[in-house]
């Protein structure tokens, strides 16, 4: 039987990677981590079981062609319109100013100025899939600090089209002049314009035409075609494949069928990918690893502290906390698998020595493995040093009108900061909103509501919102860590205080009451609640019964369901009872003729079996109608009956109600 050395590799690859990846998941790293020790220990500079290492590169590229595919799709002109304004900002900021001073230096250091240029966007660029997976684990992806970190990475992702562009000139025209570099650049545009058109012509009525089909064989070929025949053409027009697969993917996202062609992608983008990153590690020597690793390691934390530094910068030129802004610039201070394109491609044009190339590999390689860590720990440390340098500077913007007393301070103006809001402004409750970013604050002020820009989580903050003369204090943000040292802080400076606290997962409730909170709600269960009570609604159990069930799991701290001290059978009886009958509503129009006739004329429970429940007039509900109440036009019919009898009801009502 022929054997063949490709599938072989693939096979070894794959039973290696596995095993390596479920174990460092337990370990809290990602998975990526496993793909490239993966590539680190069976490629040519470890084990060297691997040996067709160009056809695991070329299934690689297909991977991160597949990436910015997908890209793509999920970015798009009406989503980054949708970017706050500091994060699109923050993210050109970051990306200019981290770029700009990695190239001072390496040309400080005598290196050619395209080689520069090369290592300032390597260092630039951040791990979206690290980054986004480890926010979404935690629940923060929704958070202050979450919604500028993805803003930030996408920028980042916008920015690596454009990145791959002026290398790919620098790579084709050697030592270029800028001028041709631009001119270059202005014609890859013109080229881009030109194949945008035309593919975002086609490809819309391609889609449309294979959806009537109904054949899921045929829309994925389709989607294939779509991606490799974009990257295709923009590859013979002497741009690179992965420009043309974000193109394609950039296309589709504003159709109707984008996340029918993510669902459909992800396996292939998944797994191919994962070919990539163990094809980065592949390119690693662990002998040169292992004989300059002071210089790597320095490397490394100069990194990181760099990237921190500017993200902190960032973050504060936004007017965001000091503790808020070092934690964002910690989450983000990695070197992201993008990087690992422009890397291959100094490689390709002999832009890296065999040491920058080696020792690029190593730093990126090692910031991606601390990331989970640094996540793990960076709140803790970002707020100890905010604390310490933020001593004397906290009270930030305008202070409030008036000292405000037994009020409600809300910390986080979101989607429930804001509707808990507006209703105690309804209802005349005192209130005043406090939030990390400046536009909620904005916001919650041109909306009536008095509100300061702060960090909650210290006490100056608090003693300026009047914690020790407010009444409650509700924790409505997505931030478990600063949700315990406000409720910690809250309570020592008020230990009257009534603290009522948002969280997103059951696992923090225990926390939260040690801390010192009155009431939390954590939305796992809230949504729970809401779905087992729907559920018993339509299966017409009595609503005390439902009412005392929901008491039961909040009284408990959200514990397991207790059974109800109902006699079952009887509750069986009449949830039967209840199922056969049905209610319904019948809105009586000016021409219709039972206007002006009273209940006992129109006689309809002894014509029909139907009972006339109530009657809602002028938006006002009359229950348990008498039999002399005249019917008016507007007014709208409660029925009760079984499904025959309303259904008799119905026919009788319409025949008396000609349309």
């Amino acid at each position: 039987m022929e054997e063949i050395p490709f599938l072989t590799d693939i096979v070894m690859l794959m039973a290696v990677s596995v095993p390596l990846s479920i174990v460092l998941t337990r370990m809290g790293l990602p998975t990526i981590v496993g793909f490239l020790i993966t590539g680190v220990v069976l490629g040519p500079h470890g084990l060297g079981l691997v040996t067709v290492i160009e056809e695991v590169e070329t299934l690689a590229q297909i991977g991160i062609v597949l990436l910015l595919f997908t890209i793509g799709i999920e970015f798009s002109v009406t989503r980054m319109l949708r970017i706050k304004k500091e994060s699109m900002l923050g993210g050109g900021l970051q990306i200019s100013v981290t770029a700009l001073l990695v190239t001072l230096i390496s040309i400080f250091f005598n290196q050619p100025v395209h080689v520069s240029v090369l290592l300032g966007f390597i260092v630039a660029l951040s791990s979206s899939a690290i980054v986004l997976k480890l926010l979404m684990e935690r629940g923060e992806i929704n958070s202050t600090h979450g919604d500028l970190s993805v803003g930030i990475l996408l920028f980042q992702d916008i920015c690596v089209v454009l990145m791959v562009m002026v290398v790919q000139s620098f790579g084709e025209r050697g030592t270029a002049s800028w001028f041709e570099v631009l001119t270059g650049f202005v014609e890859a545009v013109i080229i881009i314009f030109i194949i945008v058109t035309a593919v975002a012509y086609i490809m819309p009525r391609l889609f449309y035409e294979v959806v009537k089909l109904r054949n899921r064989e045929v829309f994925v070929l389709t989607i294939v075609l779509a991606c490799l025949g974009t990257a295709w053409l923009t590859s013979l027009a002497g741009l690179s494949l992965a420009i043309g697969a974000f193109i394609a993917g950039l296309v589709i996202s504003e159709s109707e069928y984008s996340h029918q062609i993510v669902a459909e992608v992800i396996p292939f983008r998944d797994t191919f990918s994962s070919l990539f990153f163990i094809s980065i590690g592949m390119l690693l020597d662990i002998d040169y690893f292992v004989s300059p690793m002071g210089l790597i390691l320095f490397l490394t934390v100069a990194v990181m502290c760099l990237k921190t530094l500017i993200l902190t910068g960032v973050g504060m030129l936004f007017r965001y906390p000091l503790r808020m802004s070092i934690m964002i610039g910690l989450n983000l201070s990695q070197i992201g698998e993008f990087s690992f394109i422009l890397i291959g491609m100094g490689v390709e044009y002999d832009f890296l020595g065999e040491g920058l190339y080696q020792s690029l590999l190593s730093v990126s390689i090692i910031t991606m493995a601390l990331t989970p860590f640094i996540f793990r720990w960076s709140s803790y440390l970002a707020h100890g040093l905010g604390q310490y340098m933020e001593r004397g500077m906290v009270d930030k913007g305008p202070p409030v009108k008036r000292a405000p007393s037994n009020h409600v301070i809300i910390v986080g103006y979101g989607l429930n900061g804001r509707n808990l809001a507006r209703v105690l402004k309804e209802t005349g409750i005192e209130h005043l909103v406090m939030d990390v970013n400046g536009e909620r604050v904005r916001t919650a002020r041109t909306e009536g509501h008095q509100a300061i820009f702060g960090d909650a989580s210290y006490p100056e903050i608090l003693r300026r919102a009047g914690i020790e003369r407010a009444k409650m204090l509700v924790v409505a943000i997505s931030d478990p860590i600063s949700a315990r040292r406000i409720v910690k802080t809250a309570r020592d400076l008020n230990p009257a205080l009534s603290i009522l606290v948002r969280t997103r997962y059951v696992r923090e409730v225990e926390d939260l009451y040690r801390l010192g909170a009155n009431q939390v709600i954590p939305e796992e269960f809230e949504t729970s609640v809401e779905i087992f009570a729907r559920v018993l609604r339509d299966y017409r159990v009595p609503g005390n019964i439902i009412q005392n069930q929901i008491d039961l799991v909040r009284e408990e701290g959200y514990a397991m369901l207790r059974t109800p001290a109902v006699d079952r059978e009887r509750l069986s009886r009449l949830t039967t009872v209840l199922e056969t009958s049905i209610t319904d509503t019948f809105y009586v129009d000016r021409r219709c003729g039972i206007v002006g006739k009273t209940i006992a004329e129109l006689d309809l429970r002894r014509k029909t079996g139907t009972t006339i429940l109530a009657v809602i007039r002028k938006g006002a509900a009359r229950t348990n109608p008498p039999a002399d109440l005249v019917i008016e036009s507007g007014d709208i019919l409660v029925l009760l009956g079984n499904h025959a009898e309303l259904n008799s009801a119905f026919k009788m009502l319409k025949d008396k109600c000609p349309t």
